[in-house]
């Protein structure tokens, strides 16, 4: 039972993966349980409505952009991914990279993320997720310069 349920997990990671891409609200809201427990990447508690909003967001700014001529160029790679499952609850953790270029805009990104996932009634989602900023070796110094 555990090897499936990891391979559902994969399967499962992949879809939020072409989901977080294309901004797909209806897939955010299918894989997301209504009471999920988030940290944001500033240590923030947030629901499922932030992210939601936050990808209705993305969709304006990315349509406002072609329809100004200046379409938005993005990325986001996941790295890393390893699961581990046990009965109806699994853990995927995974490094992501996001990357946006538009009209005097360079984003460079790296993250990583852990997501709990829930079996209720027979369908996997997300009930809890944390993610923090990777920071660069130059970052990480910085933040050890400032902290001595």
């Amino acid at each position: 039972m555990t090897g499936t349920a990891v391979q559902e997990i994969v399967a499962l990671e992949d879809s939020l993966t072409q989901a977080t891409r294309a901004l797909d609200v209806d897939a955010l809201d299918r894989i997301y349980a209504d009471d999920i427990v988030m940290t944001s990447v500033l240590g923030e508690p947030c629901g499922k409505t932030v992210v939601l909003d936050e990808a209705r967001r993305g969709v304006a700014q990315r349509e406002s952009a072609a329809a100004g001529g200046k379409p938005i160029t993005s990325s986001y790679d996941k790295e890393d991914l390893k699961v581990s499952a046990a009965g109806d609850a699994a853990v995927a953790s995974y490094r992501f990279v996001v990357r946006i270029q538009a009209d005097g805009i360079d984003v460079n990104r790296r993250y990583r993320t852990t997501n709990v996932w829930m079996k209720r009634q027979g369908r996997w989602q997300i009930v809890a997720a944390h993610t923090g900023f990777v920071l660069s070796p130059k970052q990480a110094a910085s933040l050890a310069v400032e902290a001595s």
